[in-house]
């Protein structure tokens, strides 16, 4: 089971870590190098920022360095597909890491080269989804077009959904390194030793991000990661199950089932309320499981820590859905039913929680000063989408608020220049009010 792990020793996973760590470790420590110095000011005047340092953006790319310098060394124990499979990613890495670095790549250009990124990957590698195990299904899956679209959706979408959960220290490079030991555990069922030698190395260079991520966020892992690892945990997926006939493709739909099924939500919720589905909000699972934490520790809790905690409550149930697809790898009907069960359980949840935990109310001591000033005497409903938000490297601090009684809501907006906006009353839904908010930044 662990062949080719074994025959090339730890040198490989030590050096992956090295790598990983040491880079990170730098951009920690001497972020002035990495930053210019206005995403350094705007990154310490933002108000309520979580981290009290410029943090670099870039963690993530110290990962796919860390990976590459490792599979480059080995690259013997590697076959040709995966290599080139693998390789493809750097289209998507590299725009990525630009918009890290310069913050001038929009969602959709990221988007795109993620398609490029797959589809070089399906040319090169001569590989793609062959099979759900799915009866009738895999006979559609069969023919040509199909199959090259829904590989390109599989590869993309992965990339992207990868990006949009990171959201908290650790949740991200968590989730990937979990990913990665399902795809080492199939791999050993398989005889692939190579994807199980690329899943270690995977593991152990996010391990050497994940210790400086989690729980103070010395390093963020940044869109070049995000969609870099992305790409990876994708293909390793397509690429067993090209090799393997017996495995079926929902059972890795279950290794990424987190991520996809985060993002896949969004978009329903988005166009559901006719917002652009590229628009950010702060309506994703963990940004509900910050709240309910803060309100079931009723507000005790220390704020700095309410990121990093509620990764660790998100970590254990992530993890089912991937130990399930490890136990489906080869039986269709049961990742099927396996994969219905954890959507089910997903929006049944997410529905309780935003039914719940959306409607408590704060009091006027839980918002800014300026804020409580003009809300002195009122109980307050603060909306989801308020918080810290940044756009073209400018920090605004928003609050989207419902005063006790009143049907109407307000927006209060602020940023580090001291322009302050405020509507009071005006808007029948929260959802109207970000929508205003928008326009106005945009």
């Amino acid at each position: 089971m662990f062949e080719v792990v074994l025959s090339v020793g730890a040198a490989p996973i030590l050096l992956a870590f090295l790598t990983s760590f040491g880079l990170c470790s730098l951009f920690a420590f001497a972020p002035q190098l990495f930053l210019n110095q206005e995403h350094m000011q705007n990154d310490l005047s933002a108000r309520q920022a979580q981290h009290k340092r410029p943090t670099p953006r870039i963690g993530g790319a110290a990962v796919i360095v860390g990976l590459a310098v490792a599979m480059g060394v080995y690259a013997r124990a590697i076959q040709a597909d995966l290599l080139w499979a693998l390789a493809a990613g750097a289209v998507v890495f590299a725009v990525g890491l630009r918009e890290d670095i310069r913050r001038d790549m929009s969602p959709k250009v990221r988007l795109l080269a993620a398609f490029v990124s797959a589809a070089l990957a399906i040319m090169l590698s001569g590989a793609m989804v062959p099979r759900f195990g799915v009866p009738y299904v895999d006979g559609v899956v069969g023919f040509l077009a199909v199959g090259v679209l829904i590989t390109m959706l599989w590869s993309a979408g992965a990339c992207h959904a990868l990006n949009l959960i990171d959201g908290l220290n650790g949740l991200a490079s968590g989730y990937s390194m979990m990913a990665a030991a399902g795809y080492f555990v199939i791999g050993g069922i398989t005889g692939d030793g190579d994807v199980q030698l690329v899943a270690a190395l995977l593991f152990v260079a996010l391990f050497g991000f994940f210790v400086l991520n989690w729980p103070y966020g010395r390093v963020f892992l940044g869109d070049a990661g995000a969609y870099a690892i992305g790409h990876v945990l994708s293909w390793l997926g397509i690429i067993l199950l090209a090799r393997n006939l017996e495995g079926a493709g929902l059972a890795v739909v279950l290794i990424l089932f987190w991520p996809v099924a985060d993002t896949a939500f969004a978009i329903i919720r988005r166009r559901l309320l006719d917002k652009d589905t590229d628009q950010p909000d702060r309506l994703h699972f963990h940004h509900l499981v910050v709240r309910a934490l803060r309100l079931l520790t009723n507000k005790q809790f220390n704020p700095d820590m309410l990121n990093p905690a509620a990764t660790l409550v998100m970590l254990p149930f992530i993890a089912v859905p991937i130990t399930m697809g490890v136990l489906f790898w080869s039986s269709g009907a049961g990742a099927l039913i396996g994969l219905l069960f954890f959507a089910l359980l997903f929006v049944s949840t997410y529905a309780f929680s935003m039914d719940y935990f959306k409607s408590r109310r704060f009091v006027v001591g839980d918002l800014p000063a300026d804020v409580q000033a003009q809300l002195k005497g009122y109980a307050v409903e603060v909306s989801d989408l308020s918080g810290l938000v940044v756009a073209d490297s400018r920090s605004t601090y928003l609050t989207i608020c419902r005063r006790a009684g009143e049907k109407g809501w307000s927006l209060i907006s602020s940023n580090e220049a001291g322009a302050e906006t405020a509507v009071f009353d005006q808007f029948e839904t929260d959802v109207e009010a970000w929508g205003y908010f928008q326009a106005q930044i945009g």
